[in-house]
């Protein structure tokens, strides 16, 4: 009979993101592989978008966790390549072939990075002011939305996210415009467990490249880690621009994802 033995990186996990994690695949991390893939039909998956398969590699093991039918599909693309091919463009193709398209139309590849301690951030000098939004800037189209996102321990006035407003008297907002005509760029702040926050992150195009955006996310960041949580930053490989931040921002880098 194998022995699981888990990458050290695995082990070193803060409980905080391990507790989060395992209910996310549905499985001990103990369980995890020691090399190579593995692919398992989960309870904790759902026949929703973003949500029929989760592929998560730590070190030199990949542990997929899927619906039935997903499972049953990528299962032999699996058996054929290495978690090298299967992380790559490459795997991607390959995944996206074996599933049904409804199933394949939403998968992407991202990296993913923590920050667990206030030691480790390096906030961002602010070359753009930074305003913190309450529950009574949150859009009436988006209020249920962010009050399941909020902090279940939050039951009155919460911090939801933080923004920044240009002052170009000729530029609107047009991705962003639901947050007012003059945001820049926004970072909402996601509870995924009460110790564990991510972010939602949007920078209108004009103001790309210019620093928004890292102001935001060290804001919210900074917000994230006064409360004792951890603070969780994933963004698509293709991202180069999104992938900067949390380099920037002291954040390690902890796993790679593939969902669907």
């Amino acid at each position: 009979m194998s022995v699981h033995r888990p990458d050290s990186r695995i082990g070193s996990l803060d409980d905080r993101v391990r507790v989060y994690l395992e209910g996310t695949l549905g499985f001990s991390l103990d369980s995890f592989p020691s090399a190579g893939i593995e692919a398992r039909e989960s309870s904790a998956r759902t026949d929703k978008r973003d949500d029929r398969l989760c592929v998560v590699r730590i070190g030199d093991a990949a542990l997929a966790t899927g619906i039935p039918r997903v499972v049953a599909a990528i299962r032999p693309a699996f058996e054929c390549m290495s978690i090298e091919e299967l992380f790559s463009p490459l795997g991607l193709a390959e995944l996206s072939r074996a599933m049904q398209p409804e199933d394949a139309e939403s998968l992407a590849h991202g990296f993913d990075y923590l920050l667990t301690s206030r030691k480790d951030f390096r906030p961002a000098e602010m070359a753009h002011g930074v305003v913190p939004l309450t529950k009574s800037d949150i859009p009436a189209e988006q209020f249920e939305l962010r009050m399941s996102e909020r902090r279940e321990s939050e039951s009155d006035d919460f911090v939801w996210a933080f923004a920044c407003h240009h002052d170009d008297p000729d530029a609107v907002a047009t991705e962003n415009a639901l947050f007012g005509p003059r945001c820049a760029s926004i970072a909402i702040v996601i509870w995924h467990a009460p110790e564990l926050a991510g972010y939602g992150l949007g920078t209108d195009p004009p103001f790309r490249g210019r620093r928004y955006a890292l102001a935001v996310v060290s804001a919210a960041t900074e917000f994230i880690l006064r409360q004792g949580a951890v603070a969780w930053y994933q963004a698509y490989t293709t991202n180069i621009p999104s992938l900067r931040i949390p380099r920037r921002l002291g954040f390690t880098f902890a796993w790679q994802t593939i969902w669907a």
